[in-house]
């Protein structure tokens, strides 16, 4: 078989970026277009600019169609989660989408237990309580003009499906962010569409990655080109993408935020699991990866920003690596540190408050987040261990944070386990291989892992205690 072609468009809250992929022996990736993507406050909201975001991708389509010497056969599209875009009788938007950190939400989880408690809604959906949650953001819309003008909703992924082959499809990875997809069968919980007065065609029963939606239909464009579903969730994507050897393992999946799970076949509904905030999302091919959020790699990244951006992130990982353990530790879940005006300052009224002093150098506050990220992965994965009654074998690194030495050591260190990390494009590297398999390039996800072992950097960490 010839080289194959397809592009991944991994849209991120800071960037968007379309990657072609070819495989031709091996996977190779070449980043064809990258643009800004930014919540603008407009119309008494923070929204996200679809013209933009539209004209962007068409940029990057538009260079990868007509620049690639192989011809590109399909695209598949992964996003964040939980933001979703209303269209109207016309098939338009009826607004830009608003942004999860709008605060619409404000006051929405009191009024939605006045209809169904915290543990209900968990035991109906998996899905723990976060104020973002696509549930609390259409009830803030409830009985309004805008939601009763609604014909389709399309999470953020799905809207560009739809605005690139014309077909409005909900696929199930994303639609598992929305805390309002049942956990106990693959369709909308019907109890929580009726509490929100929703009308039930508003949501199409989501489909599963591999789902070929049609073809590019838009003017000037290649129209032979297939729109394929992917996982379109950007973690369910990265985690297709790891080379595990068994199922033995968790993950940690590192960015802004860092989300530290597992897979298994089915969800974990208890008390326990509620109380420790365990998430039940979908996988690639509709099982469940329970997990944990915790603030992630933000707290380097708004550091950095409190002191000048004067360095580099591999600067910061070499400048932390040489300071001393921390012996103060911060909670990275602490409100504090959600969205704070000055991470610096933030840290210094935590430290106060909880240790009665706080940190000297900058190097120091770098090395006291890296250290309380890896304290609590291994609190969360403590945890999990114990709502599985097994030990993990391995821990996977993916994401931005595993290009971090230190932090993968810091986590094998605070563990126990081996840590293996990579690959860092595991999002894109989970769109491109979807599209691979179904098209029939690779037979199956365990040629897929062979071939990213082959193809990309990955690392191994052991324990030095």
């Amino acid at each position: 078989m010839g080289p194959f072609s397809c592009l991944a468009i991994d849209m991120g809250a800071g960037s968007i970026r379309i990657v072609q992929g070819v495989f031709d022996g091996g996977l190779y990736l070449n980043e064809i277009h990258r643009f800004e993507n930014h919540i603008e406050n407009r119309d008494g909201a923070d929204r996200w600019n679809l013209k933009e975001i539209t004209e962007g991708i068409m940029a990057g389509i538009e260079k990868a169609v007509s620049g690639s010497q192989i011809p590109v056969k399909s695209i598949g599209v992964d996003s964040w989660g939980v933001d979703f875009v209303l269209l109207g009788d016309d098939g338009n938007p009826l607004e830009d989408p608003v942004s999860y950190r709008d605060n619409r939400t404000s006051g929405m989880k009191y009024m939605w237990n006045t209809m169904m408690t915290d543990i209900e809604t968990f035991t109906n959906t998996g899905v723990n309580y976060n104020v973002f949650n696509t549930l609390y953001q259409l009830l803030s819309l409830k009985g309004t003009k805008l939601l009763d003008s609604a014909n389709r909703i399309l999470f953020m992924a799905d809207y560009i499906n739809y605005f690139l082959c014309g077909n409005p499809v909900n696929e199930i990875t994303l639609s598992s962010t929305s805390q309002i997809l049942s956990c106990k069968t693959n369709d909308w919980d019907k109890q929580i569409i009726n509490l929100l007065g929703l009308n039930k065609n508003l949501l199409t029963k989501p489909v599963l990655p591999g789902t070929t939606l049609g073809n590019l239909n838009l003017d000037g464009f290649n129209r032979q080109l297939e729109i394929m579903a992917v996982a379109g969730h950007d973690t369910a994507s990265a985690i297709t993408a790891i080379p595990f050897e068994n199922e033995n393992f968790a993950f940690i999946s590192t960015g802004t935020w860092c989300i530290v799970g597992m897979i298994s076949d089915n969800p974990y509904l208890s008390s326990y699991a509620f109380k420790f905030g365990i998430t039940n999302e979908r996988t690639c091919d509709g099982r469940f990866r329970p997990l944990k959020n915790i603030m992630g790699l933000w707290l380097v990244q708004q550091l950095r920003v409190a002191f000048g951006s004067k360095h580099s992130y591999s600067q910061i990982d070499e400048m932390a690596s040489k300071a001393t353990i921390s012996e103060m530790l911060i909670n990275p879940d602490d409100p504090d540190f959600y969205n704070p005006t000055d991470m610096k300052k933030a840290f210094d009224g935590y430290l106060i408050k909880v240790h009665g002093k706080t940190l000297k150098t900058e190097a120091d506050y770098y090395r006291c987040a890296y250290d309380s990220l890896a304290n609590s992965f291994n609190e969360a994965l403590t945890k999990m261990e114990f709502l599985r009654n097994k030990s993990f074998e391995t821990i996977h690194i993916i994401g931005g944070g595993s290009q971090s030495k230190l932090l993968c050591q810091l986590t094998a260190n605070a563990t126990g386990k081996k840590v293996i990390a990579g690959p860092v494009e595991g999002a894109v590297i989970g769109n491109l291989i979807t599209q691979a398999i179904e098209t029939g390039y690779i037979k199956n996800l365990d040629d897929a892992k062979t071939l990213i072992y082959s193809s990309t950097k990955i690392s191994n960490y052991k324990p030095n205690i």
